[in-house]
Parts: C-alpha cells; sequence; structure tokens
C-alpha cells in the first residue's frame, strides 16, 4: 500500500485549525487520493514490476497506460519470447517503440514495467489538500437527496467539495494519460 500523498496534521495546517480528527482527516484525504486518481486515469505512486497488458496497433509506436514509466524489464508479443532490449526503446512518458518495424496488430503485447512517482509532485499534493480540505469544511452540505423507507442517501461531490474546479484540473493534466492510452 502507498503512503498517503497528505498526512492529518499537514490537512490541519493547510486548514489552519488548533486540532484535527485524524481518523475523519485521514479519511478525507483518502477520499480526495481516490478522486484525482479517477480525474487522472493514473496511480501515481511508484510501482514496481507492473505487467501491462497492450493490443498492438500496427503502428511503430504504442502508449503505456501510467506514467511516468521508470524502467521497462521486458517486452513480450503473444506470449512467445521476449523481444531483446535493442528491439524496442521506451520513454518516461509511456511512449514504447518497436525499433525492428510495427506492433502486429491486433497482438497481445505484455510490458513489465515501473512507473509513478517515489515523490508526488508538489502540485499533485496541494491539489489533494484542496480537496481534502473542501470536504472536511463542507461535510454536511453533500447530501443531494434522502429517502426515508429502506433509508437511501445520495451525496454531490460538487456540494460536498470533492469535485475538482477547472483550475485544479489545469494544474493536474501535465499528470493525466494521454487520450490514445485511455
Amino acid at each position: 500500500m502507498a503512503e498517503p500523498w497528505a498526512t492529518p496534521e499537514e490537512l490541519r495546517v493547510h486548514l489552519r485549525l488548533p486540532v484535527i480528527d485524524e481518523a475523519q482527516a485521514a479519511e478525507k484525504i483518502t477520499a480526495a487520493e481516490t478522486v484525482i486518481r479517477g480525474e487522472l486515469r493514473q496511480h501515481i505512486d511508484a510501482v514496481a514490476g507492473a505487467a501491462v497488458d497492450l493490443v498492438g496497433n500496427g503502428r511503430r509506436v504504442i502508449l503505456l497506460p501510467e506514467r511516468p514509466v521508470t524502467a521497462v524489464a521486458s517486452v513480450v508479443v503473444d506470449g512467445h519470447t521476449p523481444l531483446l532490449s535493442t528491439e524496442y526503446r521506451w520513454n518516461r512518458y509511456g511512449i514504447l517503440t518497436h525499433l525492428g518495424g510495427c506492433w502486429p496488430l491486433d497482438a497481445a503485447i505484455t510490458v513489465l514495467c515501473d512507473h509513478g512517482y517515489t515523490v508526488l509532485p508538489a502540485p499533485v499534493k496541494q491539489v489533494c489538500l484542496q480537496v481534502a480540505g473542501r470536504a472536511w469544511v463542507r461535510p454536511s452540505t453533500g447530501l443531494a437527496a434522502e429517502s426515508l423507507g429502506d433509508r437511501s442517501v445520495t451525496y454531490d461531490k460538487d456540494r460536498t467539495g470533492e469535485a475538482l474546479s477547472d483550475y485544479e484540473l489545469r494544474i493536474l493534466a501535465p499528470y493525466a494519460r494521454g487520450p490514445e492510452s485511455r
């Protein structure tokens, strides 16, 4: 399990509160992380030895779904012998280039790689604190609907402060994966 992106103490300082309920603060931080990961469609945290399954596109370049890529250990096409490291090239942006031609169309490509940030980028942490802070300040206004029979409650993310603002989306944009790898 990856370390939390922020601590309850950091949230307390962000909100300028004298004290904070650490369990509730940790819950708000975890919820903010989930919202941000969902928006970015990225794991963000460092992962070693991830097996990524892709489908060949008939082009020389294929995109890995997570960024940044920090290492590629192997590339296997249709379960056969792994390609030699001289047969492909990769970069931190997740671009995997086949140097001997094109990736076979509709082939099953398995890439064993490391990806993510060992140190969380400061802008991502700041947005996490902002989202968790809004959720902390406005917890009770998130109720959008409530029923009495069989007890049904619906929450609205815009009202709880968990929805990302346009400004926050612009800050996070460099950390999102591109449209071709979705």
